[in-house]
């Protein structure tokens, strides 16, 4: 069920960036291109949407504003809300936001029409409902999953990769046989009936189950033990020591590179190839969900790679072994693609889906340095990791949107994908640099409750007398200072 939460999560979250395609108006340069061809342009609008009425008119800047609108309400509900389920119980939680978001997924054509700042608001709400569902769903899972077997846990996860790829062979498929709004009608369908059987079938913890056997709740209770609530642990954390660890900020600019290659890819993908490198809409969804295929083949081999060299003694082990996947997942795919800064050619399939299968090295590579810097805070630091990768989908989409907004040309996308590179370059060397693989000294401490402060009593200037408990007088004396005894003192108490 999480596999499947996390695989519609990412296709709502990514199906307009391939509607868009046919939702907004046809860009100029093709009416410049066949202006005088007018049956060639009645077949671009009839491949299109079927029908010229389906077709919205948006400039490059609302386009950027609603593809960054799920990622500002994944940003203003994750930090505000991540704790929710400590309250309300994570099972309803992920069953209200996944059903809120279903229905709001319905809406979206209906606001389309209708406003484009209603259609902005609707695509904040989604990322609103994600930003409450994902960490509620990691509780469940700290719950049901022993510690001992986390790892092969870690299938659920790759949910996010499956349906980032899935989304653009999907939407393309609907749009090919019917218009884009049935898109939205689908994939919303499709959340409401996983969030209503989550309901049924899912339980907060295995003490509230129905079916499950006495063996397995024996089993769950001595291996799980006692699970402390995400308010708690945060409470614990010991957050101004681990703000000021270089350790904890190279892991936050390692994923915000890692977050920001792999965003603008899904973001501005099917654009890109439709609109500057002139491929169909089907060709360029295909060509944006390819390296996501490649990139969950790789990293499934990868991880299961890793896990079996981590936990096999027979093997020698290699020394900051985690650096060397940063090479791989960063520093190359960087180079790959910044090369465009120096060499006169624009980033196509080939390049970018090259790029996107290295970084299948990093696919569990956050989450698992989280938890060797601080196996104690691991879900506390991974939570503001994961708040700050989430930046880059507001970032890219604005300041994309200002800069095509003003020339949209191959020459402009060029230098784009460029400095797309050149961040997950950075990132990848600064994090070789400063980065650490090993338990960090803020671990092992806890934030220190407030003490009630004491009051004293001291005299007052104008008078000596002082306000005391009434108490005996052996006492009293006991606990007067003593005085240094004298030589004279000493002779009288010996005789």
């Amino acid at each position: 069920m999480i596999f499947i939460g996390y695989f519609l999560i990412y296709i709502v979250r990514y199906n307009l960036s391939v509607h868009i395609v046919d939702m907004v108006e046809i860009p100029k340069r093709l009416f410049n291109v066949y202006y005088n061809d007018t049956p060639s342009l009645r077949t671009i609008l009839n491949t299109r949407s079927g029908n010229i009425i389906d077709i919205i008119h948006w400039n490059e800047m609302k386009i950027a504003l609603l593809l960054a609108a799920y990622h500002i309400g994944y940003c203003i509900c994750f930090p505000l809300f991540h704790n929710i389920g400590d309250t309300f119980g994570p099972m309803w939680v992920v069953g209200t936001a996944g059903l809120t978001s279903g229905v709001l997924n319905c809406l979206t054509p209906a606001s389309a029409y209708y406003n484009f700042w209603l259609l902005f608001v609707v695509r904040i709400l989604i990322g609103f409902c994600a930003g409450a569902m994902l960490p509620s769903m990691v509780q469940v899972l700290r719950h049901w999953v022993p510690p001992t077997e986390r790892h092969h846990f870690m299938w659920a996860y790759c949910g996010i990769t499956t349906g980032t790829c899935s989304t653009f062979l999907i939407c393309a498929a609907v749009q090919y046989y019917f218009r884009w709004s049935f898109g939205f009608y689908i994939s919303g369908a499709m959340q409401m009936f996983w969030a209503s059987a989550w309901v049924f079938l899912i339980t907060d913890s295995p003490e509230k189950h129905t079916f499950i056997s006495k063996e397995e709740l024996g089993y769950l209770s001595t291996t799980i033990g006692t699970v402390f609530n995400i308010k708690l642990t945060n409470s614990q954390a010991p957050w101004k020591i681990i703000l000021k660890s270089t350790s904890f900020w190279a892991i936050c600019i390692l994923n915000f590179g890692y977050a920001w290659m792999i965003i603008s890819v899904c973001i501005h993908g099917p654009l890109y190839y439709t609109v500057t490198l002139n491929y169909s809409v089907y060709e360029a969804s295909a060509l944006t969900a390819l390296p996501f295929l490649l990139r969950l083949l790789l990293g499934t081999i990868i991880i299961q790679t890793y896990h079996w060299y981590k936990h096999n003694n027979k093997i020698r082990r290699i020394k900051h072994i985690r650096k060397y996947f940063i090479v791989f997942s960063h520093v190359l795919p960087g180079i790959l693609v910044s090369m465009a800064w120096f060499l006169p050619i624009n980033p196509g399939p080939v390049l970018l889906t090259t790029a996107i299968a290295f970084t299948a090295a990093g696919m569990d590579l956050t989450l698992d340095i989280c938890y060797e810097l601080s196996p104690n805070y691991v879900n506390s630091i991974n939570t503001v990791i994961k708040i700050i990768g989430n930046l880059p989908g507001i970032i890219i989409s604005l300041c994309v949107g200002e800069v095509t907004h003003k020339k949209n040309s191959a020459f402009v996308w060029r230098y784009v994908w460029s400095f797309h590179g050149s961040i997950l370059l950075l990132s990848g060397l600064i994090f070789l640099v400063w980065g650490e693989t090993h338990v960090q000294e803020w671990n092992e401490m806890r934030r220190r409750p407030r003490r009630n402060r004491r009051l004293v009593m001291r005299p007052s200037i104008m008078s000596n007398i002082v306000e005391v408990d009434e108490i005996d007088e052996a006492s009293y004396r006991s606990s007067l200072p003593q005085r240094p005894r004298t030589l004279k003192s000493m002779i009288l108490s010996s005789n």
